[in-house]
């Protein structure tokens, strides 16, 4: 995702701005890439064991399944990365006319792989 220096800057202390904020504190750690082509997909906005919802810089093909993987580099976590099977369900431009918002289901997921994501959306507060 480029950084432009032509984007609108929120109003300081506005709804928009603690949510781009918040965005900005996950985009950070939690990259997701197509473990096939190892190409960047996009990054975590919101996870759970079920889904996950990514923001793109490209629109994402709906009904299309994909084979994600998350690395978690400097985060002190049992695993260096996840890789899971998913289904995309929706894509839709965001806000921010520059980005999609992209809602992922995972599929066949492993109690461990789930109890793993449930254990970084409580140590992240996500």
């Amino acid at each position: 995702m480029s950084d432009s220096s032509d984007k609108i800057v929120p109003e300081v202390g506005s709804d928009e701005e603690q949510r781009i904020l918040g965005r900005h504190h996950l985009i950070y750690y939690l990259r997701v890439y197509d473990n096939t082509s190892n190409r960047v997909i996009g990054h975590v906005v919101d996870i759970t064991p079920r889904g996950v919802m990514l923001i793109t810089d490209q629109p994402v093909a709906e009904a299309q399944e994909y084979r994600l993987r998350m690395r978690f580099p400097g985060m002190h976590t049992s695993r260096d990365e996840l890789i899971f099977e998913t289904v995309c369900r929706w894509c839709r431009p965001d806000v921010n006319p520059d980005f999609f918002l992209a809602g992922f289901q995972i599929q066949n997921l492993r109690a461990e792989e789930a109890n793993f994501i449930q254990g970084m959306i409580n140590e992240l507060g996500l």
